[in-house]
């Protein structure tokens, strides 16, 4: 072979352009091509779970004295689902230890307002098991609710004996409706409550499933309007675009380097 031609063939395995280098760019477009054909079956209902919501309190620490009632906001924060899908119904269910805290009072915030639906409330108290539950509904749903606002506001109270120490309320057990078919993931965080500048944890308490509960309750309505800030609900198929624009790029890329041989 002569230094022409070596140089040539070193050229080409620079550039990687040749019979291989096309034979790769065909291999990436079928890829791309079979996971265009299975992704919307097989991340749909995945990717309508995936638009999380998020329970906060507006203060993940409190301190208190023994005696002491404190009031926390528990804010909402949701888009809804794929498809545009808003939310219908929240269940708050709050929980903590019976023998350092009481919730005295739980009242409903307005972020499930508007659209001049209204809000059916329904509570449940049962406080010897440590557990207090807020069901709210809008009736009718019409297209649910996004954005971010009070869900709830809760009146605590530290037992009079309560030693000094910290003890959760948790919002794990919560629950979120969307209009849609699918279920919206719900992550929280809880409120700890320091008693009396302690910093240890206290004791834990083993909850009922909320499930078992009997929810005798009371319920109050309303359909007082509230702005939400909304947003636009993110596309199930945005790896299928991403896939076949990275797929496009690599055969323009190519057919660049093709048109320069």
């Amino acid at each position: 072979m002569s230094r022409t031609d070596a140089a040539r063939d070193g050229d080409r395995r620079t550039d990687g352009i040749g019979p291989d280098s096309d034979r790769v760019v065909a291999c990436l477009l079928a890829v791309v091509l079979a996971l265009s054909l299975t992704i919307p079956i097989v991340a749909g209902p995945a990717a309508a779970i995936d638009q999380v919501a998020i329970l906060s309190p507006e203060q993940t620490q409190v301190e208190a004295a023994p005696g002491e009632t404190i009031e926390i906001d528990v804010s909402l924060r949701s888009q809804g689902g794929h498809g545009g899908e808003g939310v219908a119904a929240v269940a708050l269910i709050a929980q903590y230890h019976p023998d350092y805290l009481e919730i005295t009072d739980i009242e409903r915030g307005p972020w499930l307002e508007g659209d001049g639906t209204e809000i059916r409330a329904t509570e449940t108290d049962a406080r010897e098991r440590g557990t207090t539950i807020l069901e709210q509904r809008r009736e009718p749903a019409a297209g649910g609710t996004t954005g971010t606002g009070t869900i709830a506001t809760l009146t605590v109270r530290v037992a009079e004996d309560a030693p000094a120490g910290t003890t959760p309320i948790s919002f794990d057990e919560s629950d979120i409706e969307l209009t849609g078919d699918y279920p919206s993931a719900v992550v929280d965080e809880p409120v700890t409550v320091a008693i009396d500048g302690g910093d240890e944890s206290l004791e834990t308490f083993d909850h009922p499933d909320p499930d078992e509960i009997d929810r005798e309750s009371t319920a109050s309505s309303g359909d007082d309007a509230a702005e939400t800030d909304g947003g636009e609900p993110v596309s199930g198929f945005t790896l299928e675009i991403a896939l076949v624009a990275v797929a496009l790029a690599v055969y323009r890329l190519s057919a660049g380097r093709d048109g320069r041989r």
